[in-house]
C-alpha cells in the first residue's frame, strides 16, 4: 500500500485547490490546465477524496479532506470530522493548510493542537500567497509551533513543486505502482459471509484463505497474484463490511477501513452477493460507494448451487438485482459458486473485459457527432424560461470515462436530460461496466 498524505485545515482554505494542484503538477499538467472537478456526487463532502501521486520516482497518496470547524454542531459536520480524524489516522504525514489572507484564526490553533497531539510529521502549508506582501505578513504563523512553512499559491501554482518534493523526502521509499507490472487490481468486496474468501480459492484451486462460516474471518486486506489467459491480476481479499452502528470492535473498524481503502485503490471492485438471501441495506450501500468512488465493477452472484431453477429463475433473478441495485445497472452479472466453482473464472474474464471499457478513450469527432444527434432529436428542456444550448463535448479522462460539455446555461441541466446523455453514450460506444462522469463548463 502506498504510504498516504492527508490534506487537513479549517473551511475554505484551500485544501480541494492544492488537491488539485499537487496532483496536476505530478501530472505533468502544468499550470495552464486544471485537474478534473472534484465529484459532483450529494454528500461528497462527507468523504475523503483519494488519488495516488507519482513524484521523483517515488508514489504515494494524497487524501483531500472536508473542512475542520471544531465549534460545529450540525450532524453533517460531525461527519466531516469523522472523516478528517480518519485521515489523519492512516495517515503517514499532514499538510496543515492555513490561509495567508486571514492570518492566525483561532480554529488553526485548535486544529493545530489536535494534529500535535497525532504525533504525526506535519507540514505547515501557509496558502494563497499570492503577492510578497502576504509573504511579510505570514510571519505570524511560526506561532503555531511548526518547522519551516511552505508558502504556496494555487491560483499561481506557486510551491507545488517544493510540497511535492519534501514529500518524498519524509515518506518511506516506495516505488509508485504500476498497473503493468502488478496487473489489473481487483478488490473482492462485500458485506461478511456471502463467501468472498471461497470464491478466491476457488480461483486458486487451493486454500489461499482461512475460510469459516463465522462472519469476521478476513481481518485485513490481503492482496495476491495470479495469471489468467496470460494476463496479471492483483486479488484482493478484503473484510466484511458491516453497517457502521452495527460495528463495536476497534481491530473489525480497522479492517473495514482497509477494505474501503482497497476499493479506491483498485481498478475494478467486485460486488459479491449471496443469492440464497435478499439484497440488504449493506449490499446496495457498498454498491452506492462504489458508484461513487467511479470505479468500473462486477456482481458476483455467489451461492447460485442452492438455488432451485427453470427456464425462468436466471432471468427474474437478474430482473431482481437490478431493481434492488439500481445505481449500478451498468454492471455485469455473473452466477458463480464458490463450492462447486461454477463459473469463477469468468469473473475474471468479465473483470477484463470491463477494465478494457473502463480505459477506453472515444474520439473527438465521434462524440460531437453523437452531440449533435442528440440535441437534434430531443433539446434540453427549457428551465425558467432558458434553454441550456450544448456546443461541444470531449474526453478528458479515462478510468472512469468522463466528459467535459461546453455550452450556455448548463447548469440548468436536470438529472432526467444527463441520464438521457449518458445512457446515448452506453449505448453507442458501450462503457460496460463502468460509470460515466459529465463535467459542464460555460462557454
Amino acid at each position: 500500500m502506498l504510504p498516504i498524505v492527508a490534506i487537513v485545515g479549517r473551511p475554505n482554505v484551500g485544501k480541494s485547490s492544492l488537491f488539485n494542484r499537487m496532483t496536476a503538477v505530478a501530472a505533468g499538467r502544468g499550470a495552464s490546465k486544471k485537474f478534473a472537478v472534484v465529484h459532483d456526487t450529494p454528500g461528497v463532502t462527507r468523504d475523503r477524496n483519494y488519488t495516488d501521486i507519482e513524484w521523483d520516482d517515488s508514489g504515494f497518496t494524497i487524501v483531500d479532506t472536508g473542512g475542520l470547524d471544531t465549534d460545529a454542531d450540525d450532524r453533517l459536520i460531525d461527519r466531516v470530522q469523522l472523516q478528517v480524524d480518519a485521515a489523519v489516522a492512516e495517515a503517514s504525514l499532514v499538510l496543515f493548510v492555513v490561509d495567508a489572507r486571514d492570518g492566525i484564526m483561532p480554529h488553526d490553533m485548535t486544529v493545530a493542537d489536535k494534529l500535535r497531539a497525532a504525533d504525526k510529521p506535519i507540514f505547515l502549508v501557509i496558502n494563497k500567497v499570492d503577492s510578497e506582501r502576504f509573504r511579510n505578513e505570514a510571519a505570524e504563523f511560526y506561532a503555531l509551533g511548526f518547522d519551516e512553512p511552505i508558502f504556496t499559491s494555487c491560483v499561481q501554482n506557486e510551491g507545488i513543486q517544493e510540497i511535492l518534493d519534501r514529500v518524498v523526502e519524509v515518506l518511506p521509499e516506495t516505488e509508485a505502482e504500476d498497473a503493468d507490472r502488478t496487473g489489473i487490481k481487483i478488490a473482492i468486496v462485500g458485506r461478511p459471509n456471502v463467501g468472498k474468501s471461497s470464491l478466491i480459492n476457488n480461483l486458486f484451486g487451493e486454500e489461499r484463505m482461512i475460510v469459516d462460516d463465522r462472519p469476521g474471518t478476513t481481518r485485513d486486506a490481503v492482496n495476491i497474484h495470479l495469471v489468467h489467459d496470460n494476463i496479471a491480476f492483483e486479488i484482493v481479499d478484503t473484510a466484511g463490511m458491516r453497517r457502521k452502528s452495527a460495528i463495536d470492535d476497534e481491530l473489525e473498524s480497522a479492517t473495514v477501513q482497509r477494505a474501503i481503502h482497497s476499493i479506491r485503490q483498485s481498478d475494478i471492485a467486485v460486488l459479491v452477493l449471496d443469492v440464497s438471501k435478499a439484497v440488504s441495506q449493506q449490499d446496495k450501500a457498498i454498491a452506492n460507494f462504489i458508484a461513487r468512488q467511479g470505479k468500473a465493477s462486477v456482481l458476483a452472484v455467489n451461492k447460485w448451487d442452492l438455488i432451485e431453477k427453470d427456464h425462468a429463475t436466471h432471468g427474474v433473478f437478474l430482473e431482481t438485482i437490478h431493481a434492488q441495485l439500481p445505481q449500478l445497472g451498468y454492471v455485469p452479472r455473473v452466477f458463480v459458486s464458490a463450492v462447486t466453482g461454477q463459473r469463477v473464472t469468468k469473473i475474471l474474464d468479465t473483470a477484463l473485459e470491463v477494465y478494457r471499457e473502463y480505459c477506453t478513450r472515444i474520439p473527438t469527432p465521434h462524440l460531437n457527432t453523437l452531440l449533435i444527434e442528440l440535441r437534434n432529436a430531443y433539446p434540453p428542456p427549457r428551465v425558467r424560461g432558458t434553454r441550456p444550448a450544448l456546443k461541444y463535448i470531449t474526453q478528458i479522462e479515462t478510468k472512469p470515462p468522463t466528459f467535459l460539455i461546453f455550452g450556455r446555461n448548463t447548469h440548468r441541466l436536470r438529472p432526467p436530460y444527463e441520464a438521457y446523455l449518458t445512457n446515448a453514450l452506453r449505448k453507442e460506444f458501450g462503457f460496460h461496466g463502468t460509470p460515466i462522469r459529465l463535467y459542464y463548463r460555460n462557454s
